[in-house]
């Protein structure tokens, strides 16, 4: 889970860099970064924590493409998830595709991969 997330931020940071000279591009998506926590004295002994997002939760894209979120289409955050996910696409020849994109406004969690080589 960790891995993933974070591989999808460093995607986005230099998406963000890309799209930063671009005039009135405006505000890009962030993924916040997760950390995994090593809890030895507890029966569960490892947990993973990330920045409380605090709003509206909305799920821009989702895996299986059963559920239609009109704030995908019509709200900034939704159609800059979706240029994200084309860029990374494009980028990586068609290789990885990030999904699963959902948060609060522009900080995104929870984030998944899908991957060529994996179907």
């Amino acid at each position: 889970e960790c891995y993933v997330q974070n591989t999808a931020r460093e995607y986005a940071k230099i998406y963000a860099a890309e799209a930063e000279p671009l005039e009135g591009f405006g505000k890009v998506p962030e993924i916040i970064p997760i950390f995994l926590v090593h809890r030895p004295a507890n029966n569960i002994p490892y947990a993973t924590v990330e920045e409380e997002l605090v709003g509206e939760f909305v799920k821009y894209s989702v895996r299986d493409g059963k559920e239609v979120n009109f704030l995908r289409r019509d709200s900034e955050a939704g159609q800059k998830c979706c240029t994200f996910q084309h860029w990374v696409y494009e980028r990586t020849n068609g290789n990885l595709l990030v999904t699963d994109l959902q948060g609060v406004g522009m900080k995104l969690t929870d984030v998944g991969i899908a991957t060529l080589a994996k179907g």
